[in-house]
C-alpha cells in the first residue's frame, strides 16, 4: 500500500510540474512608434507700446488698454484720463516650427512697468490673441504663424507721471 500510495504521489507531482514549466514564460509582439518634429520658436518683431496717457485731474481710475489682435488703444472708466496722440501697439511674434502642430501661448499673468528714474511701478496684464494657434503647413515642413499680445493697466489722478518701462514673457509650447 505504501508502494501505491508513493507512486500516486510521483505521478501528482510530475503532472503539476509539468504544468508549471509550460505557464513559466510568454510572448507578446509589441509596436513602438514616435513622431519627430522640428523645435517650436518664438521671435518677438514688436514690442507693446500704449503710448502718451493724460492722467484724470480729478479722483478715479482710467483702464488703459492694447487689443491682443488689432493693436488699437482705449481708455475706459471713471477717471478723467485721455491717450495722447503717441505711438502705441501690440507686441507681436513670429511662431515657427513643425508644420500643422497646435500649440499654446501663455504670456506672463502680470508684470511691472517701473518709472524710469523713480521706484514707482504700474501693474500691467498682458493678454494674448488668442490661447492657442496651429502653425501653417503640415507634417514634414516648416510652419509659422504671428500672434500678437495686448494688455491693459490702472491709471489715477494720482498716479506719478513719467516714463515707466518693463519686460514680460511669452511662452509658445506644443499641444
Amino acid at each position: 500500500m505504501i508502494r501505491k500510495f508513493a507512486f500516486g504521489a510521483a505521478m501528482i507531482m510530475a503532472a503539476t510540474s509539468g504544468t508549471a514549466f509550460a505557464q513559466a514564460s510568454a510572448t507578446a509582439s509589441t509596436t513602438g512608434t514616435s513622431r519627430i518634429v522640428q523645435a517650436i520658436t518664438i521671435t518677438k518683431t514688436a514690442d507693446l507700446a500704449f503710448g502718451s496717457v493724460v492722467r484724470s485731474a480729478a479722483a478715479g481710475t482710467n483702464t488703459v488698454t492694447i487689443d491682443a489682435s488689432t493693436g488699437a488703444r482705449s481708455i475706459t472708466g471713471a477717471g478723467g484720463g485721455v491717450l495722447a496722440t503717441s505711438t502705441s501697439g501690440r507686441a507681436t511674434y513670429t511662431v515657427d516650427g513643425e508644420g500643422g502642430q497646435t500649440f499654446s501661448i501663455t504670456p506672463d499673468a502680470t508684470f511691472n512697468m517701473t518709472r524710469v528714474g523713480g521706484s514707482e511701478t504700474i501693474t500691467v496684464t498682458p493678454t494674448a490673441s488668442s490661447a492657442t494657434g496651429t502653425l501653417s503647413g503640415s507634417i514634414g515642413s516648416a510652419g509659422s504663424v504671428a500672434i500678437g499680445v495686448g494688455g491693459s493697466f490702472p491709471v489715477t489722478n494720482t498716479t506719478v507721471t513719467g516714463n515707466y518701462t518693463g519686460t514680460f514673457n511669452v511662452v509658445v509650447a506644443y499641444n
